[in-house]
């Protein structure tokens, strides 16, 4: 029964991996596409500081277009901060 458990198991984990692709991108990018090539997730491999493993980091499409808007945001704030005169 376990083994007929485990079978079924398996087999559904691999029908879920057949519906995505995934392109390698040259510096250790991968982009993660559905079978439209609808592009959802974006990988990368970093490595731990420290050791030589490498960790793999997937962010999806959304998570990367809210970072950069944070990051533009916060360098828009300091390079406003910096341009103000200090009154003494």
């Amino acid at each position: 029964m376990k083994y007929v458990i485990g079978m079924a198991t398996g087999l559904l984990l691999l029908a879920g991996c057949s519906s995505t692709t995934e392109e390698q991108l040259e510096s250790g990018y991968s982009r993660i596409m559905t079978a439209d090539g609808e592009v959802t997730h974006v990988c990368r491999s970093e490595q731990t500081v420290g050791t030589n493993f490498k960790k793999r980091s997937c962010r999806s499409i959304k998570q990367l277009e809210e970072d950069r808007e944070a990051a533009q945001d916060f360098m828009q704030y300091y390079q406003g901060q910096m341009l103000t005169p200090v009154v003494n």
